[in-house]
């Protein structure tokens, strides 16, 4: 492992607080403040009570560029330090060491900020309700904005003297938060949501996608690692040429890019511009380990050697920069050296005309080109730009490239080197034991599984208490804090994969393990689903996620758990589970899937699954938990020729009966609020194997009684005779009396047939 800088470094140690104890690099970094910090715990909270003071809470993490802004501009001021020791009580907080609490108070600032970011600044009563809250302030007023000191002033004066109206705002505030973080409960009798969710999902996806640069949405541009498995899936799945196009183009776009870090491999945070150019210079290690499994799949679906290369290249940079001497990989590494964010990074032309050889220098100018930084105000920039891919590397100059980058790394290595955030984070391991695991599958590398058993070993051995329970951190030896739910979610999703890559039934055994625990500790019994952590009195409300954010939620990684235990062991008690989970989440789901894309897939995935275990073409919709109604439609499927020549036509009988009192729309409806009757064949993996011809449905503007659809396919030449061809057909319907519609029913029936000669 290379030896970058310790974050907690420090020149001058003219002031030493609380944070001192720490084992967090972020609040070791604020140890020697002259703030009077706290960590948060009883102490700080009691003295708040006592003194009935308001509290100061900041949030950060160690590789925040504008969090060591603030600590260098106010948190390091004499003056502004004693200004918050006498009206404040000041508690930091590390949001990777409780993002419990970050998830709370960025949900404050982004109610009352109308936006949000780090450091979080948010100002509390003494029972922890937020009355005012805001990300970075300077030492100065300007342009309009306060201050540090401007406000904290204004805040303290309005305690002293208007405390009834404070504490209303914190109220209202409070209210706000627990509506905000708890997920809307699944009405009684609420059906599993069905496939038209993932095309709904793809289809809010495509009107943000950027045809042009690829990726989704605008300036900054983030990679959404784990949008591109759901997408390069329902492309093979389903046909879906635009989900596997948009997949495939913003990967490659990011292969290319300046996000990319093509010297020292792996890739930044995000992109501060639209075209993937100049990257924030910080590096994560939960989108390596994503960015990996994404590149993999890709490199799966296509074979192009540009995915397969940039996943390699991300886990050397892990394995090299990232990595202890016991197999446990660390969280960060910073933007910033010496003050400057990107000096490490970044190259100007004259530094690489004097590296390279003028042939050298003629093939770099053909594939790269270096970036300016833009000039934001408040950032130390270095000299230089950020290097992007003007093209792809071509085989014919590949090797050549690789000596140019090797000869920059080589210069690179020898610069003064950002700080690495050396603390692990069980449940980002975990991500990497699966981004491990994907990968030695799938090239075959037993170095990849190798590590992915350390990685693994490392927090079966070293991150658990005494009652087998997860740990969330280990530094230096010490291991704390007891693990949240979506480290339990990423730990078992890492076992699991490398129980599938190795086949080794202890991986298996412990995923079932920490399953048992997660259900204890976390599941809602009342309304289904995980909380994000236990109940405890320093929380002013309990957090369910669903949504995703950089990492996707662990209630939506705790499907895709479920889904793999199930397909590993086919236990009834997981398939119970997974019911459960989408029967809770499917008002979300329902109405903002794109919010939730892991969700989405892990959904896809069992719906595939599921399609593909059922022995016959008969479906009856099931009644809800405590639903009045008993099934309106029942649908039986036949294919009238269960042979079907090469190149010829089969048809599929699609027999409704619905109940009497009852109807369903027809296919083509007046209005846009009705759903539609629709039948669909495809072939379970490859769409281009069969192709639909015509659907025959009947005439009316509803359908009641018994109704026929007829489906006319027929297969691709391309198919080998001999073949049996898996196919599902694809149904939705909504059922309606005279009062009522009831939600609208997805459903996918298996079939298949022979080809013959």
């Amino acid at each position: 492992m290379k030896c970058f800088g310790r974050p907690d470094a420090v020149a001058k140690l003219t002031h030493t607080n609380r944070l001192a104890a720490s084992t967090s690099p972020y609040l070791l970094q604020h140890a020697h403040n002259p703030v009077d910090w706290y960590p948060w715990a009883e102490e700080a909270l009691a003295r708040a009570t006592r003194e009935s003071k308001p509290i100061f809470l900041s949030v950060g993490y160690s590789t925040c560029y504008w969090c060591h802004v603030m600590e260098r501009e106010v948190f390091e001021n004499a003056e502004i330090a004693a200004m918050m020791n006498e009206l404040f009580v000041n508690i930091k907080v590390d949001r990777e060491q409780r993002p419990d609490l970050d998830e709370i108070y960025m949900t404050a600032t982004q109610l009352m900020a109308a936006h949000g970011g780090w450091p979080n600044s948010v100002f509390l009563t003494p029972d922890l309700k937020p009355f005012f809250a805001g990300t970075y302030f300077g030492a100065s007023d300007h342009a309009g904005r306060p201050g540090f000191p401007t406000l904290i002033r204004a805040l303290a004066d309005a305690w002293r003297d208007r405390q009834p109206e404070v504490l209303a705002t914190a109220e209202r505030a409070t209210a706000a938060i627990r509506e905000a973080v708890r997920v809307e409960a699944a009405p009684v009798g609420a059906v599993a949501p069905g496939p038209v969710v993932a095309e709904r999902a793809v289809e809010q996806l495509a009107a943000r996608y950027d045809a042009r640069e690829g990726g989704f949405g605008g300036a900054p541009k983030f990679p959404q690692d784990f949008y591109y498995g759901f997408l390069i899936d329902r492309g093979e799945r389903h046909a879906d040429s635009r989900a596997l196009e948009m997949a495939l183009a913003s990967l490659r776009a990011m292969a290319a890019g300046g996000i990319h870090d093509h010297v020292g491999g792996g890739f930044h945070r995000y992109a501060t511009d639209a075209q993937w150019c100049v990257p924030h210079f910080e590096k994560m290690l939960y989108n390596q380990a994503q960015l990996v499994q994404a590149f993999v799949r890709a490199h799966e679906s296509t074979g192009e050697g540009v995915f397969a290369a940039s996943a390699r290249d991300t886990l050397a940079f892990v394995n090299e920069v990232m990595t202890g001497p016991e197999g446990q990989v660390y969280s960060a590494l910073d933007a910033e050296t010496d003050a400057v964010e990107g000096a490490y990074f970044v190259w100007n032309r004259a530094e690489v005309e004097g590296l390279l050889s003028r042939e050298q220098l003629e093939v770099f100018d053909g594939v790269f080109a270096l970036e300016p930084l833009p000039n934001l105000p408040g950032h130390k920039h270095p000299e230089g730009g950020a290097l992007f891919m003007r093209r792809p590397r071509v085989a014919v100059v590949g090797e050549r490239v690789d000596g140019i980058l090797r000869t920059l790394k080589r210069h690179r290595d020898a610069r003064a080197r950002p700080r690495l955030d050396d603390k692990v984070i069980s449940g980002w391991n975990g991500m990497m034991i699966r981004a491990y695991a994907v990968a030695g599958a799938a090239f075959d590398e037993t170095d990849s599984l190798a590590r992915a058993r350390r990685v693994a070993r490392f927090i079966l051995d070293r991150m658990r208490d005494e009652r087998g329970h997860l740990l969330r951190l280990w530094r230096g030896g010490v291991a704390e804090q007891p693990a949240f739910h979506e480290d339990y979610a990423f730990v078992i999703g890492g076992l699991l994969a490398l129980h599938a890559a190795t086949d080794e039934p202890h991986w298996l055994e412990s995923a079932i393990e920490f399953t048992r625990i997660q259900d204890e500790a976390f599941w809602d019994a009342e309304f289904g689903g995980y909380f994000f952590a236990p109940e405890s009195a320093d929380l002013i409300a309990r957090v369910k996620t669903s949504r995703d954010g950089a990492m996707p939620s662990g209630n939506s990684v705790a499907l895709h758990n479920l889904v793999e235990l199930w397909e590993a062991t086919h236990d009834e008690r997981w398939k119970q589970r997974i019911d459960e989970m989408l029967r809770a989440f499917t008002g979300v789901l329902t109405e903002s899937p794109a919010a939730h894309i892991h969700m989405v897939h892990g959904l896809a995935r069992w719906l595939a699954l599921q399609g593909s275990a059922k022995a016959q073409g008969t479906l009856e919709r099931a009644p809800g938990r405590g639903s009045p109604e008993t099934a309106c439609v029942t649908a039986t499927v036949a294919v009238e020729r269960q042979r079907s020549s090469r190149c010829g036509e089969f048809r599929v009988i699609v027999d409704l009966a619905i109940t009497e009192g009852w109807h369903i729309n027809a296919n083509a409806v007046s209005d846009p609020a009705l759903i539609p009757t629709l039948v669909d064949v495809r072939h379970a993996s490859d769409g281009a194997r069969v192709s639909v011809v015509a659907v025959t449905y009947p005439e009316g503007r509803v359908f009641s009684g018994r109704v026929r659809i007829v489906v006319s396919a027929r297969v691709s030449e391309s198919v080998a005779p001999g073949t049996s061809l898996p196919l599902t057909v694809f149904l939705q319907y909504q059922a309606c009396d005279e009062a009522r519609c009831l939600p609208p029913i997805e459903q996918s029936i298996p079939i298949s047939i022979e080809v013959e000669g």
